[in-house]
């Protein structure tokens, strides 16, 4: 009779080492592949190199040593190792007569569980740590002074490991079917996301203005393997001429999931204890966890193929989005609940009273969400935040209208008001024309949160012209000299030296030919259209951009550019126009500012003329007279 109780079986352990041998033999062939072999065949290439730098040479080796550690610890693969080994010393739960086989043994269920636990753990931080030691071995053989990388590849790869097995031993436990293992692993370490994402899905077919976006959050933590590939990552020093790996980011993140770990790792026991071991070949082998799998599948399921089957479908905006969403969203949900059944039954005869009342009650609650969403229960809709909370403001259409001013976050929150209540007439327009102009709000917030709703205005011809449309005061937003500056240049404090140019002049082949500007040129023609901007000069040309037809347009087709660079005196080739990115980053590499002008720019034409890049006005064309050409 035994006088204690042990945590741990020799016989059981060895077993396992010698039984599932193929299996750590592997990861131990993958770990010495990934560094001492990679290691060496790295050092080969420097033999060759006798031109090199010897601070050029160091940060070259340091950098193959960590993007080969980048390998070493790549989650995905360690997910997958972490599987493998589970699936193989729990093995004997998924089968009836192992399972009561084993567990008819003198050994208790915590001498089981433990041992089979250490067991598969050490499948994964063995050969991990033989790979690092020989790693050591040919890193200073071959001349690579870099040893702490490979320790703190060798923490992060413990730590991953230990982290995604103690996770995926825990999901073990609430399956009775061994090739279940890997399938539950997967959604449940991605089972948050998909989820966020199935609800943006959703509300941006549904809810007027949400787009479809799937911004991170601080609750990204749930879905363990896809946040670990979020934020384990080399980390880069952009500073120099080429970029730098100076480390591994994500120590906090791996150090709190190993914590947290364990705590699932303790929980995976006692789900081991109560466990039911007749559950051996059943989908679900906890019995309430029947319920949220049937409801799980539904949800998501008839959440995912409605959204499939509209979009194949191509229903527009409005409300027959929303009854077509809810009507497939209920029949898809249903498929799935009592697919799901069959599954957990081995069966086909699932059609109970109680399963049909419980179907019953999840298309209530489904159906409900839908309703919620669309009559705008949560207020997603209609929000726009207080003023005093926005760091800066944009409307995105042609152009990125917007700024950091008060003033000017207060003309875009009055735009993005107009917008919603016009939601009715917006998506009736939408749904009966093409004549639509597509624009994005964006709210930068003080928190560091962003805040974006994307909307189809109305672009009808005439619409411009009339000053109450949402279209009207776009385009005369944009047309406001300090917007339009910033679109070409960036923002005000930024100094800006121009350094070249050139305007393109068509012949009478129309074949274009540039007439560029010299440094001292492009300054004239800089100030120029500086001064046509302050005067309000661009006014009509800007209007017109925003014309469902511009093809009557009397803006030159001239192209003109200006090639400047930032204050940082850098330049980074033909960057094309800076657009929205001008507003955003105060400081750019260089600056390419295509620019539009007409017969009002007269700055711009007169200073073209006294540099001698025109004659006059007859070497210019109009849209107008070039749409002319074409159609003769």
């Amino acid at each position: 009779m035994r006088s204690k109780t042990s945590c741990f079986n020799k016989t059981i352990f060895f077993k396992n080492i010698t039984h599932f041998w193929p299996i750590w033999m592997l990861i131990l062939a993958w770990n010495l592949f990934v560094l001492p072999f990679m290691i060496y065949n790295s050092s080969q290439q420097y033999k060759l190199m006798n031109d090199i730098g010897k601070e050029e040479l160091e940060q070259s080796m340091s950098n193959d040593i960590l993007s080969l550690v980048a390998v070493y610890i790549n989650p995905v693969v360690l997910f997958i190792f972490s599987v493998v080994a589970v699936m193989a010393v729990f093995s004997y739960l998924y089968q009836a007569r192992s399972a009561n086989t084993i567990h008819a043994l003198p050994v208790t269920r915590k001498e089981l569980f433990f041992t089979n636990y250490i067991s598969g753990l050490l499948f994964l931080i063995v050969p991990e740590i033989i790979g690092f030691l020989m790693g050591i071995l040919v890193s200073a053989f071959c001349g690579y002074a870099y040893m702490n990388h490979l320790l703190a590849g060798l923490l992060f790869a413990c730590g991953i490991s230990t982290a995604l097995y103690s996770f995926n031993v825990f999901i073990a436990m609430f399956t009775g079917q061994l090739f279940a293992v890997p399938i539950f692993a997967v959604i449940i370490h991605f089972l948050y996301v998909g989820a966020k994402t199935l609800v943006a899905m959703v509300m941006s077919m549904i809810s007027y203005g949400l787009p479809m976006s799937f911004p991170g959050g601080k609750l990204d933590v749930l879905s363990p393997l896809f946040y670990l590939l979020r934020h384990v990552r080399l980390e880069y020093d952009h500073t120099k001429d080429y970029a730098v790996i100076i480390g591994i980011q994500g120590k906090e993140t791996v150090t709190v999931y190993v914590l947290v770990s364990l705590v699932f790792a303790v929980a995976a026991y006692l789900i081991y204890r109560i466990r039911n071991m007749e559950s051996a070949g059943s989908l679900v082998s906890i019995a309430w966890i029947c319920p949220i799998f049937r409801w799980g599948a539904a949800f998501c399921g008839g959440a995912l193929f409605s959204a499939i089957f509209c979009s194949i479908m191509g229903f527009s905006a409005g409300i027959s989005v929303f009854i077509a969403v809810l009507v497939s969203a209920v029949f898809f949900g249903i498929v799935f609940f009592f697919g799901a059944q069959m599954f957990l039954e081995k069966g086909f005869r699932v059609f109970t009273k109680k399963r049909i009342a419980e179907c019953g009650i999840f298309l209530v609650i489904f159906a409900g969400l839908y309703v919620s969403i669309e009559v705008d229960l949560f207020g997603q809709e209609r929000k726009i935040p207080d003023v005093s909370q926005v760091d800066r403001a944009y409307i995105d259409a042609y152009d990125s209208i917007g700024g950091s001013d008060e003033e000017m976050i207060g003309q875009v929150m009055d735009i993005h008001r107009q917008v919603i209540d016009s939601k009715r007439e917006f998506e009736r327009h939408e749904a009966q024309s093409w004549q639509n102009l597509y624009i994005t709000v964006r709210y930068y917030m003080k928190n560091g949160s962003t805040i974006t709703r994307s909307y189809a205005i109305p672009a009808d011809d005439g619409m411009l012209e009339d000053n109450d449309t949402v279209l009207h005061r776009v385009a005369q937003l944009a047309a406001v000299p300090d917007n339009y500056r910033r679109l070409l240049f960036g923002e005000e404090d930024q100094e800006i030296e121009p350094i070249g140019g050139w305007i393109e002049l068509y012949n009478d082949q129309e074949a274009a030919d540039q007439k560029k500007f010299s440094k001292e040129d492009a300054e004239y023609v800089y100030r120029a259209v500086l001064a046509d901007i302050e005067e309000g000069n661009f006014k009509d040309v800007i209007m017109n951009r925003y014309s469902s037809d511009n093809s009557d347009s009397q803006a030159y087709d001239n192209t003109l550019v200006l090639e400047c660079l930032s204050e940082n005196n850098e330049t980074n080739g033909d960057a094309g126009p800076m657009y929205s990115y001008a507003y955003e980053k105060a400081s750019a590499a260089s600056i390419n500012a295509y620019i539009r002008f007409d017969a009002n720019c007269h700055h711009v034409l007169d200073t073209l003329k006294e540099i001698g890049a025109i004659q006059g006005e007859e070497d210019l064309i109009t849209v107008q007279e070039r749409s002319e050409q074409s159609d003769e």
